[in-house]
Formats: structure tokens, sequence, C-alpha cells
């Protein structure tokens, strides 16, 4: 549900560059508030939402972007999956169990979402 609201309210976004008629500094940071805003509401951490916002700036840059040629809307779009990609990147190795030593898993879940089945699968 969050997931849904989340890729929906992103779209809306990123959907008024095709109504803009200019793409200029102005549309660019009111995108990156509506954006940053959905992810804030979505818990994400708001230094990974300013490092997603300054990223994002920096690779479209709109001084840049008005030279002929330049399709402003497929790059800023870009900037931005680029930019969430590398925030749910992981950073950290994986746990790996060692064998022969004791290993404790915690499964967390709510009533029903299959919490003992995955237990006994993984036992």
């Amino acid at each position: 549900m969050v997931l849904e609201q989340l890729g929906s309210q992103i779209t809306q976004a990123l959907s008024k560059l095709n109504n803009s008629t200019v793409i200029d500094e102005q549309v660019l940071d009111s995108i990156l508030k509506e954006i940053a805003g959905a992810l804030l509401l979505a818990d994400v951490n708001v230094r990974l939402v300013s490092q997603l916002r300054k990223n994002v700036k920096h690779a479209c840059d709109v001084e840049d972007l008005q030279h002929a040629g330049t399709n402003k809307t497929k790059r800023i779009r870009r900037a931005v999956f680029d930019e969430l990609v590398r925030m749910l990147e992981p950073d950290k190795k994986p746990f790996e169990p060692k064998k022969g030593q004791c290993n404790v898993f915690m499964f967390v879940g709510l009533q029903g979402s299959g919490k003992t089945t995955t237990v006994s699968k993984f036992a």
C-alpha cells in the first residue's frame, strides 16, 4: 500500500515535466519538492532525501540543459531514477551464517503473515 502510493506520487510529480512548456529551475525545484515530500511520508531518512535532491540538481543542471539537442525531460527522469536506485543499493554485505557456530535469526511479522511456515522451511 505504501509503495503503491509512493510510486503514484513520484509518477505524478514526474508527469509535470510533460505538462510544462518550459523546464527551468523553478519546475525542477517543484518536482523535487514533491518527490521529497512523498519519500518523507514513506519514512525515508531525511539525509537520504536531501542527498537525492542535491544529486539530482547536480546531474540536471538547468543551465547545462539549455543547449540544443538535449532532452530535458528524459535527463531529469533518468537522474531521478538513478538516484532512487542508488538509494536502494545495499552498501553492506549480507549476513552469512557460519557453519559449526550458533547463529541467531529473528523472524518478525504480523499475524498470519507466514512466520511459522518460513521458519519450518528455513530449519
